[in-house]
C-alpha cells in the first residue's frame, strides 16, 4: 500500500469513529462522501474498513450485491445488442413516407398544450422523491471551516443547517442555524465558509430546496460531522546540574500540559513520548538519531509539572535532543512546543 493510501485509510477510520460515536450505521450517502474525499481508496475498501471496525459484515455484502446486478445488467444489454442484425434494416427508405410521418408528428407536437415552469417543476419532482446533494465536503484551515457540496440536477436552492451537540432533525429545527445559498449560473458545485469557528464539532444537514405552488419542499438532507479540536499543547524543559568543576551531576526533563482557559480540562491524559539524541545536529525526525529517554502514558493535572530524571551516562558533549511521539499519529490530538535550540544542547 502506498503512502498516500496508506495515511487516507488511517483518515477513513477516525472519521467512521466519528459517526459511530453519534449513530449507529453509516449510509450509502456517507459513503459516496467518504469515496468524493479519500480519492485513493475504492468503494470496497471504504466497506472493508468499515466492516473491520464494526465487525458488520453487511457493509460488503452489500457491496457484492451491487456489483453482481452491475454485471448482469451489462451482460444483458451486450446479448440484446448482439442480436440485432443487419436485416432487421431496409437497405433503402420511401422518403415519401418519411415526408408523411413528419408532417403527422409536428400536427401532434402542435396540438400539445404550453407548460408552464410550475408544471414542468411538478412532473420532475414530488414531495418524496427531491434528490440530496451527492456529496458534502468539508476543510478546517486558518481558523475558517469551508464547506463544499455537488448541485443535483433541477436543483438551484439548498438550505443549510447546523447545530454544535447533534444533527438537526428537520428543516425547521428551531435549535440549529439556517443558511440558504442559492446556485450560481451554472456551477456544478456549491460552497459556505464560516470565518471564525468555536472548538467543538459542527453537525451540518444540507437540504435541497424546491418551491412549488406557495409550498417549500426539502429532500431527506445530506448529513456532515466536521470536528474542529483545537491540539492539546505539550510543553518541555531540559535542565542540567554541573559540578563545580563543570562535571554532569543530574539532568531532568520537565513536562506541562496547561490547558487553554477558553477549554479548561481538570485533567490531561499524555501519549507516549521519546526524547531523541544526535550527537552534532538537531535531529528533525525520530530516526535521525538515538533513543535517550522514554516517557510512557501519564496523566497530567492542569497546570501540573511532571519531572523525569534522564540517565546521565548516555549524554554526551556536542548532543542535541528532542522530543518525538511514540506514535505520530498522536500529532492530530496533541502539540509538542520546545523550547529553544540552545535549551537542547549539551556543551
Amino acid at each position: 500500500m502506498d503512502e498516500k493510501k496508506e495515511r487516507e485509510m488511517e483518515e477513513l477510520a477516525e472519521e467512521i469513529d466519528i459517526i459511530f460515536s453519534v449513530k449507529d450505521n453509516i449510509s450509502q450517502g456517507e459513503i459516496n462522501n467518504f469515496l468524493n474525499k479519500f480519492t485513493e481508496l475504492s468503494e470496497d475498501d471504504i466497506r472493508k474498513k468499515i466492516s473491520e471496525i464494526t465487525g458488520d459484515n453487511s457493509y460488503i455484502e452489500n457491496s457484492s450485491s451491487g456489483q453482481k446486478d452491475e454485471s448482469s445488467t451489462e451482460n444483458i444489454d451486450s446479448e440484446s445488442r448482439s442480436e440485432v442484425k443487419a436485416e432487421d434494416f431496409p437497405e433503402e427508405l420511401d422518403e415519401d413516407k418519411i415526408e408523411n410521418v413528419n408532417d403527422d408528428l409536428q400536427l401532434h407536437i402542435d396540438e400539445l398544450p404550453e407548460k408552464s415552469e410550475n408544471n414542468k417543476v411538478k412532473s420532475i419532482f414530488d414531495d418524496g422523491n427531491i434528490p440530496d446533494v451527492p456529496f458534502v465536503k468539508a476543510e478546517i484551515k486558518y481558523g475558517q471551516l469551508s464547506l463544499e457540496w455537488g448541485w443535483p440536477e433541477g436543483i438551484d436552492k439548498v438550505l443549510l443547517c447546523c447545530r454544535m451537540d447533534r444533527f438537526p432533525e428537520s428543516p425547521s429545527d428551531s435549535s440549529a442555524s439556517h443558511v440558504i445559498r442559492e446556485r450560481e449560473e451554472d456551477f456544478e458545485t456549491g460552497d459556505y465558509t464560516i470565518s471564525k469557528i468555536e472548538e467543538g464539532n459542527y453537525y451540518f444537514c444540507i437540504y435541497a430546496v424546491v418551491e412549488y405552488e406557495n409550498k417549500t419542499l426539502y429532500s431527506e438532507g445530506q448529513r456532515r460531522l466536521v470536528v474542529n479540536k483545537v491540539p492539546q499543547e505539550i510543553f518541555y524543559e531540559i535542565d542540567l546540574k554541573r559540578s563545580l568543576l563543570g562535571k554532569l551531576k543530574s539532568a531532568k526533563i520537565s513536562l506541562s500540559a496547561p490547558s487553554p482557559k477558553s477549554f479548561p480540562k481538570a485533567e490531561i491524559e499524555l501519549p507516549q513520548l521519546v526524547l531523541v539524541s544526535k550527537i552534532g545536529n538537531m535531529p528533525i525526525q525520530k530516526s535521525d538519531g538515538e533513543t535517550l529517554f522514554n516517557v510512557d502514558y501519564e496523566t497530567l493535572k492542569n497546570d501540573e509539572i511532571i519531572d523525569f530524571d534522564l540517565p546521565t551516562e548516555n549524554i554526551r558533549k556536542n548532543m542535541y535532543v528532542k522530543l518525538f511521539f511514540v506514535d505520530d499519529s498522536n500529532s492530530k490530538l496533541y502539540r509538542i512546543v520546545s523550547p529553544a535550540k540552545e535549551k537542547l544542547y549539551f556543551k
